[in-house]
């Protein structure tokens, strides 16, 4: 590759220096934009363009009568064609550069909005896993006053059969005081027996004998039924021991259902408040992200309309400009006729072969 490859061309026609493409390959170097590109109302390419330019200068510096008249007035009639395409191309040049400004300002936007909806999103995830977190310490709160429910429903179950072992151990006394009643009853009978059998001691001594028999085995039924009412007794006490420790119990089971209680309702009602102040900062951030959303919106709207208004009076204006240069145009194709027509009417005039085809 040659040195002038590496090198930026341009087109060399004075209105266009659009960028060439890089010459490959030796040989000639193209000077001229050689995409189609057309100029004016003939439809002229680049190098016509650039020529006639060239040519209208030549003639407009040359020594001929026809600089001051029909050469220069073509010249400025060009200018006066031309110079509305320049403001066309330099308004939408501005409308462009607006479009991008307002553009890149909506896409900064947007970019700021998506962070905010972004960190929106991280502090609901932790409003969401300090919600969870509160509902773990409720479920566990829960779960100990199911225990404790559990622990004081078997210490009822305890202290109801300490109070049925202790009703058992008042009925057996009773029975066994019942008993000991009737003991003590026919035990003076049989005293009451003993002394009438003592006024008749020589008549009934094997009766006496049979009444001392009876009177030691009632003696020993009473030794008997001391004893099982001492074992009764114990195990009154014992029955009053084991609820006096299932009350113990049934207490504690108490005391500790009333804590997990309270400890549920603290987590409840903590749980409570951390969701409603999540739910609550969402819905502040909600409706802020929404106003912004809408304010930006309807700023957007606006500056839309504006724009659609500023184009369709720019758009006007073009369609006035364009109209006015259709004119000048026109007139100035009816001088450049009757330029033709003063230069056929030159004799000798030499002009280059190239202008003559363009008058023709």
């Amino acid at each position: 590759m040659t040195e002038d490859a590496g090198q930026i061309r341009v087109c060399e026609y004075r209105r266009c220096g659009a960028l060439l493409p890089p010459a490959v390959g030796r040989g000639s170097r193209a000077r001229f934009c050689q995409d189609g590109k057309t100029w004016g109302r003939r439809n002229l390419s680049c190098r016509d363009a650039e020529a006639v330019l060239s040519d209208a200068e030549s003639l407009r510096e040359s020594d001929t009568e026809l600089d001051d008249t029909a050469v220069t007035a073509l010249a400025g009639q060009v200018d006066r064609v031309l110079e509305p395409a320049r403001g066309l191309v330099e308004t939408l040049a501005t409308l462009r550069h607006q479009l991008e400004a307002t553009t890149a300002t909506a896409l900064a936007e947007r970019d700021a909005a998506l962070l905010e909806a972004d960190e929106h999103r991280r502090q609901r995830g932790r409003a969401e896993a300090e919600a969870a977190q509160a509902w773990e310490t409720a479920d566990e709160a829960a779960r100990a006053a199911a225990d404790a429910e559990k622990v004081k429903v078997a210490a009822l179950r305890e202290r109801d059969e300490d109070r049925a072992a202790r009703r058992a151990a008042l009925q057996e006394q009773q029975r066994a005081d019942g008993q000991l009643a009737a003991v003590r009853d026919e035990l003076g009978r049989v005293a009451e027996r003993a002394d009438a059998a003592a006024a008749l001691a020589g008549e009934r001594a094997a009766a006496v004998a049979t009444l001392t028999a009876e009177l030691a085995a009632v003696r020993a039924a009473l030794e008997e039924e001391r004893r099982r009412g001492q074992a009764v007794n114990e195990r009154l006490d014992a029955a009053e021991s084991r609820a006096q420790a299932a009350t113990q119990r049934l207490d504690a089971a108490e005391t500790r259902a009333d804590a997990a209680r309270e400890e549920l309702a603290r987590a409840t009602a903590a749980h409570q408040a951390a969701q409603q102040a999540a739910f609550e900062g969402a819905r502040l951030e909600a409706e802020r992200l929404r106003a912004g959303f809408d304010q930006r919106l309807a700023e957007l709207q606006a500056a839309h309309e504006q724009t659609v208004r500023s184009m369709h009076e720019t758009t006007t204006n073009l369609g006035a400009e364009l109209r006015a240069c259709a004119t000048r145009a026109d007139t100035a194709e009816r001088t450049l006729t009757r330029v033709v027509a003063v230069l056929g009417a030159v004799p000798d005039l030499n002009l280059p072969d190239d202008v003559r085809a363009l008058l023709k």
